[in-house]
């Protein structure tokens, strides 16, 4: 009896290929037949699960997605300190761009790329609802401080976009240059002047 296919394990597959090959040539340079050897399958049968390389790139921002959801819903489920829970979400990110993940999080500078040079509007899009939740995720945190301790009402959009921004700046810095600092500690750092801002404000 033939073996069984599982067609959703076997479309991770080709994802987990596609992004390590995104993330080492660049989406430009990629072709289907590259991401076909990386996946150890025929290019005819990536077709069966992808349009395009478009549509493969698109879906791996989503795979990117999921997986940085799943990675910060553990780190911040058994965390009841608002504050430690802020830290926490910074240094979730910190892993995600430092660890295993670093090709993850390299192919992110593509997507913004490809949505500036060739206007796609659907990449740009999924970009803006990235920033979006990861503000609330941010923004909502943040209040949660202010309601704890008391501290004074700030926007908190404006200040969840402050620490997302710096968390984003510093990435980009270290990747140009890896040895330039710590990013964990750079991350860690840039969160902990906002919490001491909010503290500072009793």
């Amino acid at each position: 009896m033939p073996k069984k296919i599982d067609k959703e394990e076997k479309k991770a597959n080709i994802l987990e290929a596609s992004i390590k090959i995104f993330a080492k040539k660049g989406v430009t340079k990629t072709k289907m037949s590259d991401i076909a050897k990386a996946a150890d399958i025929g290019k005819g049968t990536i077709y069966e699960y992808f349009r395009s390389k478009d549509d493969i790139f698109l879906a791996s921002l989503h795979f990117f997605l999921e997986n940085v959801d799943r990675i910060i819903s553990q780190r911040l489920y058994r965390i009841s300190d608002p504050m430690e829970k802020l830290l926490a979400y910074s240094s979730a990110w910190a892993d995600i761009c430092v660890g295993t993940n670093l090709e993850y999080a390299a192919i992110v500078l593509d997507f913004w790329e490809e949505s500036i040079r060739n206007n796609q509007e659907a990449i740009a899009v999924n970009l803006v609802k990235i920033y979006d939740e990861n503000r609330k995720i941010v923004k909502s945190l943040l209040e949660d401080c202010i309601n704890k301790d008391k501290a004074p009402s700030l926007d908190t959009k404006i200040a969840a976009s402050i620490l997302i921004g710096s968390l984003e700046g510093l990435f980009i810095q270290w990747i140009l240059d890896r040895s330039a600092f710590d990013f964990k500690e750079a991350a860690k750092l840039s969160t902990k002047i906002i919490i001491d801002g909010l503290k500072k404000g009793n």
